[in-house]
This record gives C-alpha cells, structure tokens and sequence, in this order.
C-alpha cells in the first residue's frame, strides 16, 4: 500500500486531522500527519514535496470564507484534487477519572469559547483561559498530566491522547461545519470521474463585464455554488474572482472554458474534482484510521461509528412489528393513507373513519406543516392540528403519520404521541434539516420515513436514511415520490424507476413504498403507476384520500375518495411482496418477466417519440440547407450519454453500441424525411 504524507494547520486530532483522515484514508491509502504552525508552511510543505498533499480549510458556515487561503493557492501554484466537509463539534476533553465538578480551568481557541459560551454559563466555578490550539491543549493535559485542566476539542483528540469526553456537542450553534480542500502539486485530468471546479480570473473592469463573463456558465448548465472575490496584493481595487461550480456532465464544463477563456483577462484553473460528500455523519465520528500517538508503529485502528455497522448492513426492526396490516390488500404489504392537508377537525375525523371502514389504510397520513413552493398558499394549521389527529387515533386505532421539517416539528408531535415521521422531498435535500430532524428523534422509539429528494440523486436519499439509523432509529421505511427533471412528462414528478430499484440494491433491509399521489399529480394516473410500483416489487403505499378531494385546499388533482381508493387497489395484480418467501420462489421469475415487459414498452415509447422529433430535425435541416450529419452535436450527445450511464452504473460499450444504432437509425430517417 502507499504511503503518504499528509501536511495539515494545527497538531494531531485537530479538525484539520479528521479532515485529512476522512478524505486521504477513505481512499485506503496508508497515512502519516504533518504538523504546521500556519497555513503557508503547509502549502510550502505541499509545494516543496516535504508532504505528498495537504488539507486546508478553506470556508467556515459562521466564520466564513478563509480569504488568505484563496491567495495561497495562487502564491503555491498548488492544484485542488478534492474537497470533504466537517462539522465543529466541541467536547469537554480531561485526563480520566473526573467529572466536570473537578474541573476548574478550561483552555480553548477564543473562537471555540465564544461559540460555547451558553454551556459554560452554567459552570461559574470554571475560569477560561485563551489559548492558540484546542486538539494542542488535549494534547499538553496529556503528555504534562494537567488534572482540573480541560480542553475543547473533536473526538479524535479524545481518542489519540486517551483522554475522557465529560461532555459532548457544548457549541450553541449545531450548524457549524468547515469545508476542507485537499490540495497537490499535480492536478487531477479533466474526465468524467469530476464533476466540480475551482477556478479565479479577471475580467476588464468595466460595466457588465462580470456580469457577461457568467452568463457563459449558466448558458452551458453550470451550477455556480461560490463566488468570491479576493484583493490582489499591490493593485488597489483590483480583485480575483474565485468561483466553485458544478455540473452534470463534463462536456458543458469543457464548452463552457472554452467560451468564457477569451472573455477573461487572466485564467486559473484550480483543479477538477470530485464534488465532496455533503452525506457525512455530522457528529463527525467517523471510519478513520489513526495510530496512537505514543506508538507511531502501532496498526491502525479502525473508529466504528456504530457497532450497529460491523456487517455492513443497517439492523432495522421488521415493519410487521410495529406497523397492522390494511384489512382490504395483502397482508405482506404496508398502506398509508390520508389527505394531503389537515384542514379542518371534522375533515380530519371524517376521512379517518371511512380509511378505517374501508379498510384501506392501517396508517393515517396529514400534512400539518405544508412547505408550498410559491407564498400564498395554505402551509397548514401546525400544532393545532396535532390534537386532531390524536383524536382520529383514539377513535378509529388507526396509527398517525406526520411530516416534519424541523427539529421542533418532532419535538410536537412526540408530545402529541403521533407514531410516524416523515422527512419530506424539500428536507431530504438539506442534510443539515435531516441532522437536525434525526438528532430531535434520538432516543425515541418513533418510526421514520424519508422521501426521495427532489432532484434524482440517489445518495442525498441514501444520506437521509443514513443520518437517521444513526441516531438510533431502527423503524425506518423509504418512500419514492418521484424526481422533478425538467422533462416534459405527463406526470407530475418523473418516477425515475432505475433510482428506486438502485436504492432496493443498496438498503435491502428498508422497506420502499411508493408514492403515486406525488408522482402523477393527477388521480386519473394512480393506477398506472401503482401498479408498475408492484410489478417491480415495492412493499406498498402512501396515498392520499379526501372526503372531498375536488375541493381539498392542497393538491385536489391527486387526492381520492377513501372508497375510490378502495376500489383502485382492487383492480391491481397484487404480486408476492418483496423479502417474503413467496416472493422468493420460482414465481419471482414471473414477476421480473412482467416488470421487464412493462419497462421494455416504455422503452419503445420513448424511442418512438424521439424518432418523431428526429423528422423535425430532419426537415428544418433541410428547409435551411444544413448537413444532415453534424459531428459535434453528435459528440456532445455521446459525451452526455456516457456520462450518464457511467453514473448509473452502465458500461461504456454498451451506451455506445446502443446510440450508434440510433444515430444510424436517425441519420436514415432525416435522409428520407
């Protein structure tokens, strides 16, 4: 294995240190720490090949941009490979065997007191003291044996200089994270394997001349996620624009270099990299390796952020035990129902009532707190509502599922005994909203659902669930609402099926239902949907049913009748339910048949409906005197296409045998049209 030198601000378990470790030993490579006092002698110690590469903070979500950092970058001529997230979280760190009474001094950065203040204010009898580096005091009480000394610091701290964590999370503000750049002399290749950049330069200083330069970004679907712009030493008034950015395929990256190179009066591409997983355990305990500090040649150890993790596998509690089945669907199946808005008390009890009559529903959904993407709009009744429902509860036995958003969202409804959370799609997208939501729900015995994020990405979902089992919730269920993808459709939301059955492969142990409500947006395509749904093995559904859905204050296209809904589910094919045995026999293989069939005609649809507008093309070509072949298009497609079955895991031969049919096939057809 290699050996690498990692050159990092501050000493060993410092925030810096997780940084380095998360990042470098992710990549299984074997890894030493190189202490420096400043910033420019860790990039010195990068730049003159004393460290194979460095991690440097770069932006703090309270501090700040770093700005001397940006200009070291430049000063070094250093590449940036990579970037990682990590959340400052303080702990009170002593020697073993004390309690926070015996404390009577605490040394600490300034910043790290100030931002710990409230703990402190109810501990008079510890006085603090100001000092350079806070892993550095963990590491003086150490090695000098301080007793009724402590320091604030990571848990990494804690582990490498053995000492005991007398209190965790001290920091008044829990959204506090530092966005690390892993930095090199050599730069990564630009490829498909990237999908974000830095980069400064300098335009005329002149009116709109930024304003242009930009626009060159967002014309070829570049995602700009910072823009900061840095003094240039000697020139008063003069400034570098550094600017991170993002995209989907690295094609548009490359066009849009090549558009914005003459526009700029000077260019510097930092690095292409790899956009830094925003999926992280936000306690910051993670798998990282260290050694201890008093034995450099001791194996490494491996920090288990669960033991719950040691098979690689999340250890859920079966639905079947704290979720009834619905009396009028199979009973391997799990159904959630209700409307789409709590809007009145006797509209609440009343759509109860006939679920539970029916028999539809064992599970009683209502939007209490209802995020509308436009103002205006009902956004629910919040907390009064809440009593509502334990009414319903109490007079029907159905569970209560509610949507939360926030940490105080939990925190009600566990007082108003509610059963099931969910983490809706706009708060799947925001993993510090989800830390929030998971953290209020440690300790609980409540079952959580997350929904699919609204954009298609699949590990931001997977995060979600993550960040969750975590923090010990062990009834979890996934739900597929289908992903907004800007593609003309006849449904609300795309379904996207391949995320669905990804996210099957990688979380088995989950449940998945599907949400046909959201996904359609109109109730003449529940049907459709649904039973596609089965077909490719989901373990049910969520619903939404009105006692009068036209005239429902939210989503009234979607929403049906309880009795409708009944006789919808009575006209699926019910398949044997995924993870039963059943479902395991020699049957499977009939239901993956149909699966196949239904997908393979949707297939055909599409590439029927493409080739109609390859006419189009075909004829507007011609009407215009234009070449029907046109190379550079027909690479910018391909460029695309491999990019996208690489992310969902197809191989490269394979997309381009399949789009070199189709290109002959549309060239044939322009030729002739």
């Amino acid at each position: 294995m290699a050996h690498h030198r990692i050159a990092i601000q501050g000493v060993a378990g410092s925030f810096h240190d997780i940084a380095a470790r998360r990042y470098f030993g992710s990549t299984g490579q074997d890894i030493d720490i190189l202490e420096c006092e400043t910033f420019d002698q860790l990039c010195e110690a990068v730049a003159n090949n004393t460290a194979t590469a460095g991690m440097m903070a770069i932006e703090n979500t309270i501090a700040g941009s770093i700005l001397p950092n940006y200009a070291l970058l430049q000063a070094y001529n250093l590449s940036v490979i990579g970037e990682t997230y990590v959340r400052i979280q303080h702990n009170l760190l002593a020697l073993p065997g004390q309690t926070i009474d015996d404390i009577h001094t605490v040394q600490a950065h300034p910043m790290a007191l100030l931002q710990c203040r409230d703990f402190f204010a109810k501990y008079r009898h510890i006085h603090l003291e100001e000092a350079f580096d806070t892993a550095g005091i963990a590491k003086k009480i150490r090695y000098e044996n301080l007793r009724g000394v402590a320091a604030i610091a990571g848990y990494l701290a804690a582990e490498l200089y053995q000492l005991d964590t007398l209190a965790e999370s001290l920091e008044s503000n829990k959204q506090n994270f530092t966005r690390f750049l892993a930095i090199s002399r050599t730069a990564n290749p630009i490829s498909r394997e990237y999908n974000k950049a830095s980069i400064g330069f300098r335009v005329a200083h002149t009116s709109g001349s930024l304003a242009d330069a930009l626009s060159i970004f967002k014309r070829n679907h570049i995602n700009l996620t910072k823009i900061q712009s840095i003094p240039i030493i000697g020139v008063p008034y003069e400034y570098m624009i550094h600017v991170d950015m993002v995209w989907d395929d690295i094609s548009d990256f490359q066009q849009a270099l090549r558009e914005f190179k003459p526009q700029a009066l000077e260019l510097k591409v930092f690095g292409v990299y790899k956009e830094g997983e925003k999926n992280i355990d936000l306690t910051t305990k993670h798998r990282i390796s260290v050694r201890e500090p008093d034995d450099p040649d001791a194996p490494h150890e491996v920090l288990e952020p669960s033991k719950k993790h040691l098979d690689g596998r999340m250890h859920i509690q079966s639905w079947r035990q704290w979720i009834p089945p619905a009396r009028a669907i199979p009973q391997d199946y799990i159904m959630i129902s209700g409307p789409c808005s709590a809007e009145t008390e006797e509209q609440v009890l009343e759509t109860a009532r006939r679920i539970a009559a029916t028999g539809v529903a064992s599970v009683y959904r209502a939007g209490i707190w209802k995020p509308r993407t436009r103002a205006g709009g009902f956004e629910g009744h919040g907390t009064k509502a809440l009593p509502w429902l334990q009414r319903a509860k109490a007079e029907t036995g159905l569970l209560m599922a509610v949507e939360v958003a926030t940490a105080q969202h939990v925190e009600d409804c566990l007082k108003h005994g509610i059963d099931i959370l969910w983490i809706g799609a706009r708060t799947t997208g925001n993993p510090f909203s989800v830390q929030d939501i998971a953290d209020a729900a440690r300790g609980t015995d409540v079952g959580m659902m997350v929904k699919n994020p609204i954009s298609p990405d699949l590990e931001l979902w997977i995060g979600g669930i993550e960040r969750v089992y975590r923090a010990g919730i062990n009834k979890l269920i996934g739900i597929h609402r289908g992903f907004s993808t800007h593609e003309k459709s006849k449904f609300r939301n795309h379904p996207t099926w391949a995320i669905p059955m990804q996210f099957r492969e990688r979380l088995p142990d989950i449940p998945l239902l599907n949400d046909p409500s959201h996904i359609t947006g109109k109730r003449e395509f529940l049907a459709e949907v649904a039973q596609k749904a089965l077909d490719l093995g989901m373990n049910g559904f969520i619903i939404e049913s009105h006692i009068d859905p036209d005239n429902a204050w939210t989503d009234a296209a979607q929403q049906v009748t309880p009795e409708a809904l009944q006789e919808l589910l009575a006209t699926l094919v019910w398949q044997p339910a995924y993870g039963t045995n059943t479902h395991q026999d020699t049957s499977k293989l009939d239901i993956l048949r149909s699966a196949i069939d239904r997908l393979d005609a949707e297939f055909v649809e599409l590439l029927a409906a493409r080739m109609h507008i390859v006419r189009e093309i075909g004829a507007y070509k011609r009407y215009h005197n234009m070449d029907i072949l046109q190379p550079a298009r027909w690479e910018e497609i391909m460029q695309k296409r491999l990019a996208q079955g690489g992310k969902l895991g197809l191989g490269e031969e394979f997309i381009k045998a399949i789009f070199a049919d189709i290109h002959r096939e549309s060239l044939a057809l322009q030729e002739s049209s």
